[in-house]
């Protein structure tokens, strides 16, 4: 009846945190044991599934539950055994509990086990038979986990890191054959691989599928080092336009004393029309022709080209996307940033930034 009067006023709790798909605090209950000798089957059982909750990175396991049954609990509370559902509820108010694991070992070892979340109702339901530690430790963890399947990541570059979620769980292989399957509960998961020096592939979507397994395989390149590719195009692209406008500077100078040396040989020649004076003259402006129709006018052609490819490749080198990655853009027009979604370099999670 205490336990009774106790789980009263805390009976809002189950419904205030089964607002998860599962609950992150768990209740255990000592399993019911109906038959010879299963009272030991079910105390490896407990002890296998309150293992398996406390060693979960997304459980908590509630202190309550473990020195009652569901059979007792329903003693307890004097819920009707027909209505099971409100019995489960009454056995989350009378914990303190958001949800519960609970369950009976039948003579042989044959096992049911439940996990309910208030509010919600049965989240999981199992069952197996428990003969020794090893089948207890299975069936717990099928009940916590749930259903699982293995992953076998390969690349090119044996002994990178894997990442499932963001969240780092060993190494690739080379070959299938040398790899160490990766067991994972059924779902989507997002792999991702990373090695320092190695270029990052883009992170794949898996499915792990009950008892089967899945295969990824990435292939990685040697980095180059962007940094140094950027550097020698903008100075590439300043050497070319200095170049330009020197060639350009060179074709007006050219043009200009070949204009002044046309108009001083035009005054000898007027001056001096027959003499051996005016007939040197017309020699020399005759020279100077090509120089101000030809050669001036290519200077300035390879100087305007010269010019126009180093600017090029100056905003080139400050603006092109050479990683497949966003990166800074240092000449641009537009007044809005771009909204940039990636994995960041380790893998720990997701980031999100705004790149300009």
């Amino acid at each position: 009846m205490k336990k009774h009067i106790a789980g009263l006023a805390l009976a809002g709790i189950c419904t205030l945190f089964a607002a998860n798909a599962y609950a992150e605090t768990v209740a255990v209950m000592k399993l019911d044991s109906n038959g010879r000798n299963t009272d030991g089957q079910a105390e490896l059982l407990l002890e296998a599934l309150r293992d398996q909750v406390s060693n979960s990175d997304n459980l908590t396991l509630d202190s309550n539950g473990g020195d009652i049954t569901y059979t007792e609990m329903q003693m307890v509370t004097g819920c009707d055994k027909n209505a099971s559902i409100a019995c489960y509820d009454a056995a989350c108010e009378t914990l303190g509990a958001p949800a519960i694991i609970f369950g009976s070992v039948e003579e042989g070892g044959n096992t049911h086990l439940v996990w309910y979340v208030s509010g919600k109702g049965i989240f999981r339901e199992v069952t197996g038979e428990v003969t020794d530690v090893a089948s207890a430790n299975k069936l717990a963890k099928s009940i916590v986990v749930g259903e699982v399947g293995n992953l076998i990541v390969t690349s090119n570059v044996p002994g990178a890191d894997v990442f499932i979620d963001g969240k780092r769980i060993g190494m690739s292989a080379e070959f299938e054959e040398s790899a160490t399957p990766f067991e994972l509960p059924t779902g989507s998961y997002v792999v991702a691989v990373h090695k320092e020096g190695f270029t990052k592939e883009d992170a794949v979507k898996v499915s792990i599928e009950p008892n089967k397994t899945a295969k990824v395989h990435v292939s990685m390149m040697v980095a180059t080092d962007v940094k140094a590719i950027r550097r020698g195009i903008i100075i590439g692209g300043y050497v070319a336009g200095g170049v330009g406008l020197a060639a350009l500077a060179t074709g007006i100078a050219l043009e200009f004393v070949a204009d002044n040396k046309n108009d001083e040989m035009n005054k000898t020649i007027l001056q001096h029309k027959t003499s051996e004076a005016g007939q040197d003259a017309t020699s020399i402006r005759d020279k100077w022709k090509p120089i101000k129709n030809t050669y001036s006018k290519v200077l300035w052609g390879v100087g305007a080209g010269l010019t126009a490819i180093g600017v090029s490749m100056v905003i080139f080198g400050y603006v092109y996307d050479f990683t497949g990655e966003k990166v800074e853009r240092k000449l641009s027009n537009s007044w809005m940033p771009d909204l940039d979604m990636t994995l960041t370099p380790d893998y720990k999670g997701m980031s999100m930034g705004w790149t300009f």
